[in-house]
């Protein structure tokens, strides 16, 4: 374990900030949207919108590019469209771009005439997915990211034709992530509240600082629902939608039943369910490396699909600190 994995078991004394730039604590318009997945298998339709809200007849009209990213080795595929001022469109995935079965996608805003990355913190989007490969549906938010520059500068300061979530071009990512509920993987007990159902959540894990190139290995803390934690590893190229239970066994809920564990969690209403566990993640990026380069401590995004019986939901992260060294996309085997 790194000596920032050790570092986390004083997490509590941390103080978190959104992944997302809030105002009132809510995630506020941004230059570049980061849609951590979609799905286009048959029978699952990814919805993806991105909505305008700059309604001046004057400054309001913008293009956007869409860049996908096929998760499985992290080449991409890209459309511009324009939206007028106040405008909003929802397209499919699996219809805007049929070649990719699986992986991410990232919206950002241009200039109409020269075709450079802008500022222009106006967009904001959302996806549902509606039937994916385990029947069920689930809706979740893009990360927003704004452009640090004036409305209307060019954001591609190093003139690179990448976009870096480093400062100067748009603001840092997330140093650390933290999810603050995951369900015990598996069958639970018999006589529980929840139909018996199985829960069965798949991770999303984005390297923000490589490509394919760079082998990411990513460090995990998983808290039970009595402070205790246990550590996990994982490693993946690009992107990877990942079951929890396939990174370690400490996520199923027979595994927490085994600890020491709060004996009345889950609460409903004034009593427990002692069979259904619960827990929190911490994750954070150790190392990179590719055939010629080494990253330390990569930028890592995230996010939580979870699943149980019949039911569907999907969750962003919460972020500890700052790092200034994700762009998207690197391909080389050379960090940027």
């Amino acid at each position: 374990m790194t000596s920032k994995l050790f570092a986390s078991l004083a997490l509590a004394g941390v103080v978190g900030l959104s992944l997302n730039a809030n105002a009132g604590g809510l995630a506020v318009p941004g230059s570049l949207l980061v849609f951590p997945c979609f799905d286009s298998f048959r029978g699952a339709k990814s919805l993806v919108t991105v909505t305008n809200t700059n309604t001046d007849s004057e400054s309001g009209n913008i293009k956007i590019e869409y860049v996908y990213i096929n998760g499985y080795n992290c080449l991409e595929t890209n459309r511009t469209r324009t939206l007028t001022p106040g405008d909003t469109i929802t397209v499919v995935p699996a219809a805007d771009n049929p070649n990719y079965q699986q992986g991410y996608l990232y919206v950002f805003a241009k200039n109409a005439t020269t075709g450079k990355a802008m500022s222009f913190n106006h967009l904001v989007g959302a996806t549902l997915t509606l039937a994916a490969e385990d029947a069920k549906d689930y809706a979740l938010a893009p990360v927003v990211y704004e452009a640090v520059g004036a409305d209307g500068a060019d954001t591609d300061a190093d003139n690179d034709g990448r976009r870096d979530l480093d400062g100067t071009e748009y603001e840092q990512v997330a140093d650390e992530l933290v999810i603050p509920r995951f369900l015990g993987q598996g069958y639970f007990n018999a006589g529980n509240t929840l139909n018996n159902g199985s829960a069965d959540s798949k991770l999303v894990l984005i390297n923000m600082s490589g490509g394919q190139a760079f082998e990411a290995f990513v460090d995990m803390l998983a808290w039970n629902d009595n402070e205790e934690p246990f550590s996990a590893n994982y490693n993946f190229r690009c992107w990877v939608k990942v079951p929890l239970l396939q990174i370690s066994g400490i996520f199923s809920n027979d595994f927490l039943l085994s600890t020491n564990h709060a004996l009345n969690e889950v609460y409903v209403g004034s009593t427990g369910v002692p069979q259904v566990e619960t827990g929190w993640l911490w994750i954070d990026g150790a190392l990179a490396n590719s055939s010629a380069a080494t990253i330390d401590d990569p930028a890592i995004l995230a996010a939580l699909i979870e699943t149980i019986g019949g039911d569907a939901g999907a969750e962003l992260p919460f972020g500890l600190g700052l790092q200034d060294n994700a762009t998207l996309v690197v391909n080389s085997i050379f960090a940027d």
